[in-house]
């Protein structure tokens, strides 16, 4: 009776390996060859920041219309694949979902992870993107910068995208996303910037007798002296120090100015008249904030003013995935301004005043 039932359960154990056996077969064959999307891997629009460094939800097509994607792919019997190499996946505007072509398809008992970079490296010349198969560390090489401004006029709040200019907002998927194909998710990424941006607000001071202006104008506001170029090779540990080092300035091509929107009326309220994104790097002492502005009366008499401060009494260095606000409040006497540091898509930031810096003559 005991040989009797062992040999049925053999051959039921055998049924269903073979079984499982059967459906993989099915699977490898649909992954080649099928048209079914619910089979297909497919990737959402992914997050920004979101839940790691910010309080603010972006989605990744507002500021990207490309990613790169990397996928591993563990078998049951334990044999790495790699469907994804470098994947170009585009956001397709009238569909309003990611695509890729050819398409690849879950298999049931696998294990996945990917991860991710924006945009892909064929968007922008000059930028070559890998991914270390072992570490799993992304590098990014050639990223170059123009110092272009998303504001061309003064503004409340800053438009933080950078969509518009020639300057790319590159960002990584930190920590990749492990999936089961079993469950056949929708592959959502959580991306980081990790370039540094600063914004520069004014504003009009409050020791002006009411009436005693009547117009106050910024001419333009000048930031000097950035490297343009840079490296990017990810830490894979997440510590301040390692990610300080990740990025190295390449000071090899002509460094580039910030240049502000010109010509704003400056209000009582403070108004934003540069966004521009950066290389990490640290700040020297050759590095100034240079600011030309104009205050006219009621009698006619218009005072054209023009202060300078160095950038190192502001801010030592710019770190990546970080937002520096720099808010000037202009006089005819004396300038002070209030620096902060938030994450990225927190333009509240706060700091240290300064203040009682004279014009050069």
């Amino acid at each position: 009776m005991k040989r009797l039932i062992g040999h049925m359960m053999t051959l039921i154990l055998t049924g269903l390996f073979l079984a499982g056996c059967s459906y993989d077969e099915s699977v490898r064959e649909l992954r080649t060859n099928s048209t079914d999307p619910s089979l297909a891997i497919t990737f959402a629009n992914g997050l920004i920041d979101k839940p790691i460094t910010t309080r603010a939800v972006t989605l990744l097509s507002d500021h990207m219309n490309t990613m790169g994607v990397w996928g591993w792919q563990t078998t049951p019997q334990g044999t790495v694949e790699r469907p994804f190499i470098d994947q170009k996946v585009t956001f397709n505007v009238p569909e309003a979902k990611w695509t890729y072509t050819p398409l690849k398809y879950w298999e049931n008992n696998s294990t996945y992870w990917f991860s991710a970079y924006a945009p892909h490296q064929n968007s922008v010349p000059g930028v070559t993107a890998s991914i270390d198969s072992i570490t799993h560390a992304i590098r990014i090489d050639g990223v170059t910068l123009y110092g272009c401004n998303t504001i061309t006029n003064g503004g409340a709040t800053p438009p933080a995208n950078f969509g518009t200019v020639d300057d790319v907002d590159w960002m990584i998927d930190r920590f990749g996303q492990n999936m089961i194909g079993l469950n056949r998710g929708q592959v959502t990424f959580n991306m980081q910037h990790i370039l540094s941006k600063i914004c520069v607000r004014i504003a009009r001071s409050k020791s002006f007798l009411p009436d005693s202006i009547e117009h106050m104008v910024l001419d333009s506001i000048k930031i000097t002296d950035f490297v343009c170029q840079g490296n990017f090779n990810q830490s894979i540990k997440n510590d301040s120090l390692s990610i300080l080092a990740e990025w190295t300035p390449v000071d090899t091509l002509p460094r580039y100015t910030i240049t502000s929107a010109k010509g704003v009326s400056i209000p009582d309220s403070a108004l934003y008249v540069i966004e521009s994104l950066m290389i990490p790097q640290p700040v020297n002492e050759n590095q100034y904030i240079n600011i030309w502005y104009k205050i006219g009366n009621e009698g006619g008499y218009i005072g054209h003013y023009y202060y300078v401060i160095k950038l190192s009494d502001v801010y030592s260095r710019f770190m990546a995935g970080r937002n520096y606000v720099l808010t000037l409040t202009l006089s005819p006497d004396v300038i002070t301004f209030d620096s902060g540091v938030s994450d990225w898509e927190d333009n509240s930031a706060e700091g240290e005043a300064f203040g009682g810096y004279k014009p050069w003559n």
